[in-house]
């Protein structure tokens, strides 16, 4: 084997080996080092990564409110009144005095048409009415006192009398002239433009008495005895959104053979936003729960046909499961009626998550978030806790 040297002098290799172990130790013990420091770097986030294994969720507690069972249903709107307003005379339009969407009294001037032609025609018809009436009385008087034959009197008085029918006639056609209102309401469309041409029987306006609109819906006769002539209904359009408080008017007496259902008749009273011919979705109130143990929807977790909600432990930082039946639903609350663990009841005051829920299982950790805060892997705002 060759031997290696420094500076000319040769050195054995066990001598090199022993020069080499050393440092060889020193790197281990290096090494070694860096080991512990991970180690301890390792314990010392331990507690932090257990605080990081609990779920951020949002609470609510558990109220008491009424509650109801609500039977929805769909109608179209209508007036209880609704005409057509029709020219009675014929003639030309020389005035349109409202328009759609304008509200009326009834026996309001709606549209004038031109009237020259029927105020000559009654001006003559006036004077000769009054022509006959005058020789009228003068013949009454001279047949009186014998002078005037009972004939000719006869005829002076028929004479008369048409001369009045003429008059009537005449005047009724001027007074027709104007179109007005036949009732009070609002004008929901028109027909002609001002200098457009008439019969009799043309239309000019649509009109409608608005207060009260009517709907008819059909109940099932099993809920029509829980329903009484008063009773409030909620009234929701379809197209618009726009809502309105009903009344229930009347309940038919009798059941339709074919459906089994009972024709109940809404009033929607006071000026509203809702339309004659719009469909609209009725909530009526069937049953009604006074004291209802009632959590936000959002309190529920459905798995299967299962309902579970998790409630907040004693120890602050823990939920358990509770399966419950639920009862009525109403806007954004559910009722529940009873946990199906009897031992395991919810109370009012319990506090139940809220948002964070799907992620949640029987004991596990969780951090309240603040009302302030939002949960960045629901991406909603949830229930302040």
């Amino acid at each position: 084997m060759r031997e290696y040297g420094t500076k000319g002098r040769w050195v054995k290799p066990a001598l090199l080996a022993l020069l080499v172990l050393p440092a060889l130790g020193l790197c281990g013990c290096l090494g070694g080092g860096a080991s512990g420091t991970s180690a301890a770097a390792t314990t010392t986030e331990a507690p932090e990564e257990a605080e990081d294994d609990a779920i951020a969720v949002k609470l609510a507690a558990v109220q008491r409110e009424a509650m109801s069972a609500l039977y929805t249903t769909s109608a179209r709107l209508r007036a209880e009144r609704r005409a057509t307003v029709t020219a009675r005379t014929p003639g030309i339009v020389r005035e349109l005095l409202v328009e759609e969407g304008d509200i009326v009294r009834a026996g309001q001037e709606l549209a004038i048409l031109e009237d020259d032609e029927q105020r000559i025609e009654f001006a003559r018809t006036r004077d000769v009415r009054d022509t006959r009436v005058r020789e009228l009385e003068r013949a009454r008087t001279l047949h009186e006192q014998g002078m005037v034959a009972e004939e000719e009197f006869e005829t002076t008085r028929r004479e008369a009398e048409v001369a009045r029918h003429d008059a009537s006639l005449a005047e009724l056609r001027l007074q027709r002239t104007v179109i007005r209102a036949p009732f009070a309401g609002v004008v929901l469309s028109r027909h002609l433009d001002p200098g457009a041409t008439v019969a009799d029987g043309t239309s000019v306006y649509d009109v409608a008495d608005l207060d009260p609109l009517y709907t008819d819906i059909q109940i099932p006769e099993r809920h029509v005895g829980r329903m009484a002539p008063g009773q409030s209904v909620r009234l929701v359009a379809d197209a618009s959104g726009d809502t309105a408080q009903a009344n229930i008017e009347r309940i038919a007496p009798g059941v339709d053979g074919e459906t089994g259902t009972v024709k109940v008749t809404l009033a929607i009273a006071g000026r509203n936003r809702l339309r004659p011919g719009s469909f609209v979705r009725g909530e009526i109130v069937t049953d009604t729960h006074a004291q209802a143990l009632v959590v936000p929807r959002s309190a529920l977790v459905a798995e299967g046909r299962r309902w579970l909600v998790y409630r907040l432990t004693s120890d602050g930082e823990t939920v358990e499961r509770l399966e419950v039946v639920r009862g009525y639903e109403e806007g954004n609350l559910v009722e529940i009626l009873h946990a199906v663990d009897p031992a395991r009841a919810l109370a009012v005051g319990d506090r139940v998550v809220v948002l964070g829920a799907s992620a949640l299982t029987d004991g596990a950790r969780i951090r309240v978030e603040e009302a302030g805060e939002a949960a960045e892997d629901d991406g909603v705002t949830g229930v302040a806790s």
